[in-house]
């Protein structure tokens, strides 16, 4: 068993922070959105003032993480091109505007509950957005040609880590729905632009990601599930769906609603354009919430086959990669519910929601107090998984003269 290894000092824990840590903010940003949307007690003043408690902690993480990310390329600016090139650090740059984007929902709701900030405030959130949205494509697509070009990938060591910076854009789209009901009080014209460019967004994001997680199945089929520090990620293939189904069914209802109000009766102008929108959008919400099914079921076989094969999975980073997905896979179910007026929906987004809210508390407190936490994954499987895995070792003879820069 490998034992951890002796804490450093801390410019070396500056040099070893990288983007997985902005996972973090994903997921307590996930969770914050999943106590304000619980479907019984929903408006309890007691929901609302936790909703604002675990917000105010993920702010501050933010903060935190954001500096500590800034600090590590201002003092180690040769970090930055080792990042990009890294077949595992640079996908978790996507984790950075998904989690900006769970604080700018969660400021929406103090907006709406309190108008916290007046109109002011909302077009700033606005506004906030709009840049989150630029900076997810520029990662998105950037990263996509970084891959092509600046890393080198085989099928047998890909990861669902390449995932990240298409799931960006899909959690800015859902954003946008949001700002965009918003913005019907105040702007018919604002709101309609941004529930289409959301509606693109999603779409985009998904076509990526759909892609991607068909190329990881191979990969399970043809080299079996991945080493036992990376299998947990097999549950990031679950939040395209969670959270592209729960973006499609608040832009589908929003666009459905501004167009019931055009008194235009050309199509696809008027009302019936409008509702065949908001029924393709919850077909396809649906459609998505079944493949997550799916996917909860070959996630879980590929974590018990290591488990049976290889043992225990030592504590790290990685295990909070399983609390955003589950966390907008319940949201879908709970939003899922409200559309369809489903009882078994609600129970389910409810069961999942308890679930998901337990264990995140816990892993935060590991995170922590788990210094291993601060250590990368590629240097430990430098050290200890064995030499099958030549891709890895290969990566890390490169670059053994920086071991400490490569991503957790």
């Amino acid at each position: 068993m490998m034992r951890a290894p002796p804490r450093k000092s801390w410019k070396e824990c500056i040099r070893n922070f990288t983007w997985a840590w902005h996972t973090v903010i994903m997921g307590t940003g996930g969770t914050s959105a999943l106590v304000h949307a619980f479907p019984y007690g929903n408006g309890n003043p007691a929901i609302k003032v936790v909703t604002l408690i675990v917000f105010s902690l993920n702010l501050l993480l933010f903060v935190l993480f954001t500096g500590a990310t800034l600090a590590r390329y201002i003092m180690f600016p040769d970090t930055w091109l080792k990042m990009i090139r890294h077949p595992t650090q640079g996908p978790l740059m996507g984790a950075f505007p998904a989690g900006a984007a769970t604080l700018i929902n969660i400021a929406l709701v103090a907006h709406q509950e309190w108008n916290f900030g007046g109109t002011g405030f909302l077009y700033t959130l606005w506004g906030c957005w709009w840049l989150d949205s630029i900076v997810s494509y520029l990662i998105a697509f950037g990263m996509l040609h970084a891959m092509m070009v600046e890393q080198k990938h085989t099928l047998d060591t890909m990861t669902t880590l390449w995932l990240l910076p298409a799931i960006s854009l899909i959690v800015a789209s859902s954003t946008g729905g949001l700002l965009s009901t918003a913005l019907k009080a105040q702007s018919m014209k604002f709101a309609i632009l941004t529930a289409l460019f959301s509606l693109t967004m999603v779409i985009i994001g998904l076509s990526l990601a759909l892609m991607m997680i068909t190329m990881y199945l191979a990969r399970l089929v043809i080299s079996g599930p991945p080493e036992k520090l990376l299998v947990l990620s097999a549950f990031v293939a679950l939040g395209p769906f969670g959270q592209g189904g729960y973006s499609l069914l608040i832009n589908g209802q929003n666009l459905s609603e501004i167009l019931q109000l055009n008194v235009s009766d050309t199509f696809p102008e008027g009302a019936p354009g409008g509702q065949m929108i908001f029924l393709f959008c919850l077909c396809g919400a649906y459609i998505l919430w079944s493949m997550g099914i799916c996917w909860i079921i070959i996630s879980s076989n590929s974590i018990f086959s290591v488990l049976k094969k290889e043992g225990g999975i030592p504590f790290s980073i990685t295990y909070q990669g399983l609390i955003f997905p589950n966390a907008v896979f319940a949201l879908l179910s709970v939003q899922l519910g409200n559309v369809l007026n489903s009882d078994v929906f609600r129970g389910f987004g409810a069961a999942w929601t308890g679930q998901n809210t337990r264990h995140h508390p816990f892993l935060d407190l590991l995170t922590v107090s788990d210094s291993c936490c601060l250590y990368s994954v590629a240097e430990y499987l430098c050290k200890n998984q064995p030499c099958s895995h030549r891709q890895v070792h290969i990566c890390c003879a490169r670059h053994r003269s920086s071991t400490s820069t490569l991503a957790a």
